[in-house]
């Protein structure tokens, strides 16, 4: 997949995480993003979204958690393997420190196809221990005019949702659909057909803190260094599922977003 870049109140404290006392953790460096103090609107916080137990969700009913948020989707072939498997190590590392007022969200940029069934089976491949959320309500079907096909960079229509497009209009996401290579990609779940069309998205992560203001803003690639899911390493078209240098260098890691959620939160995590 191509890629086009756009670019604390009553959080509970369990005894493991180490709040920071006399002291202040700073704002990461540049290079991983901007800090920030954006109220978020409430067509943001009411958008109304599914995970993948099939609950209702929304960022308004997370008041009171620090949430990370990250766009996604479940057909990504170059960048969200990496993403997802950044995410799996902070969950990891959140779980570990018992820090349960820090809410780890992925937001499907792919509602069309991302349906209860396909991030049950992703979070499975992947060891997923985060969240999914696919926007409710009527998605449009993607697809391409005779014009559209025809130009230099197709750029096709649909995949769009109401709820969807309240957070890439306050988050700055960029969301597109473009063709599929030629020969396209087979899907990696049964019963794996070649897919028909593609999406350019924005990269990145955002924190919003417990009073619902974004306080942490990246719009980088992810570098991920480990372990991945052989069928998505397969599917991305690598030989290993083992990578000891980042495929994306100078990208975010999972250490950098943990240390803009200390830094959110002023505690050590």
């Amino acid at each position: 997949m191509k890629k086009k870049l756009v670019s604390i109140t009553s959080a509970l404290i369990i005894t493991s995480v180490t709040p920071v006392f006399g002291a202040t953790i700073s704002t990461p460096p540049a290079s991983v993003g901007t800090s920030t103090q954006i109220a978020v609107p409430d067509a943001v916080l009411n958008a109304s979204f599914t995970d993948e137990m099939g609950m209702t969700q929304s960022l308004g009913a997370l008041k009171g958690k620090t949430v990370l948020v990250v766009p996604l989707l479940t057909l990504c072939g170059d960048t969200c393997p990496f993403t997802s498997a950044n995410m799996v190590q902070i969950q990891s590392k959140l779980a570990s420190d018992h820090a349960s007022n820090v809410v780890v969200v992925g937001v499907s940029v792919d509602p069309y196809r991302d349906t209860q069934n396909r991030t049950t089976a992703y979070l499975k491949l992947i060891s997923g221990n985060f969240d999914i959320w696919t926007p409710r309500g009527v998605t449009a079907t993607p697809g391409f005019t005779k014009q559209e096909q025809a130009s230099k960079n197709p750029v096709g229509s649909g995949d769009t949702n109401s709820n969807l497009t309240a957070l890439e209009k306050f988050f700055g996401w960029t969301v597109q659909v473009v063709p599929q290579g030629n020969p396209p990609s087979n899907d990696w779940l049964a019963p794996f057909k070649p897919l028909t069309y593609d999406i350019n998205h924005s990269d990145g992560f955002w924190i919003i803190d417990p009073t619902e203001h974004v306080r942490f803003v990246s719009g980088t690639q992810p570098a991920f260094t480990g372990t991945l899911s052989k069928t998505l390493a397969t599917f991305m078209g690598y030989k290993s599922n083992i990578y000891k240098n980042p495929v994306y260098k100078g990208g975010w890691t999972s250490a950098e977003v943990l240390q803009a959620l200390s830094f959110v939160d002023q505690v050590k995590y």
